[in-house]
């Protein structure tokens, strides 16, 4: 079974207690791992950026209808055809935006136009007011750093604080799965590994090799185009939402205080 896409706001009873129970599962001297794109941070915005910005770069006038529904998936195609471009103007234009769009995706500049998913910041301030550790593990590397960490402190990530680390790649080449097993060893100096969470199941299924005592969970939105599919054993995230979170509720929740001293609750 592949992701079905994003849901930033889909939420079920199932989902309140994956969440709840990834909070239960970590505490002082445990570390909680979090991916970044299509993940804690959702991807579409850049991509509608990047798109509109070719639109008017060659004239291309109906592709500034594109909007973030438009992306499910990584497959541009896929994405030119959703917004309703013929078959024939894809195979006409895809090369030029494919180009295109691989000089602004995968740069400083443009990762800082990711939202933060609804729900991400408050689930990472639970885990570290538990007393975890927080590791942003991601694929992205060093030369996407800055902007990555402008977008950690605009959306109000725990980060640059005591018990916080944003680990990335040293070299864009980098296979992502061999690198983040790799990123194991540095996280085990920061305590037990007891929660990952990311949109790749290669990624996934490597963490649960790795760590069986951890929890691991697999958040569907888009992910590689690899035939990896997460294992039986490891749990489907639809977004980070809860069902009590409406109007008021989200917005008192999302002001919820760090807890930055050893007074934090553990487990």
């Amino acid at each position: 079974m592949r992701s079905r896409g994003y849901a930033p706001f889909a939420c079920s009873e199932l989902q309140d207690g994956l969440l709840n129970k990834a909070v239960d599962c970590v505490g002082h001297n445990s570390v909680a791992v979090f991916d970044l794109d299509g993940c804690l941070f959702d991807t579409r915005f850049r991509q509608v950026m990047i798109f509109k910005e070719f639109a008017a770069a060659y004239g291309e006038l109906e592709l500034f209808r594109i909007e973030v529904s438009h992306f499910q998936d990584w497959d541009l195609k896929n994405t030119l055809s959703r917004l309703g471009v013929s078959q024939e103007k894809i195979e006409e234009i895809y090369p030029r935006l494919r180009k295109f769009w691989w000089k602004r995706f995968f740069s400083d500049t443009y990762v800082r136009m990711d939202h933060a998913m609804p729900g991400a910041v408050e689930l990472v301030k639970e885990c570290y007011n538990k007393g975890a550790s927080i590791v942003y593990l991601t694929g992205r590397d060093h030369s996407m750093r800055l902007g990555t960490e402008d977008s950690l402190l605009a959306f109000g990530f725990p980060y640059q604080i005591e018990r916080t680390c944003l680990m990335t790649k040293p070299e864009f080449s980098m296979e992502d799965t061999l690198y983040k097993e790799q990123a194991l060893d540095e996280i085990r100096k920061m305590g037990m590994p007891s929660l990952f969470i990311d949109n790749e199941p290669s990624n996934c299924n490597r963490f649960y090799e790795c760590c069986p005592d951890a929890l691991v969970l697999f958040f569907e939105t888009d992910h590689s185009p690899r035939p990896d599919v997460p294992h039986p054993k490891i749990s489907w995230l639809r977004s980070f939402f809860r069902r009590s979170w409406h109007g008021n509720q989200w917005r008192a929740f999302k002001e919820l205080p760090l807890i930055t001293t050893d007074e934090s609750g553990g487990s």
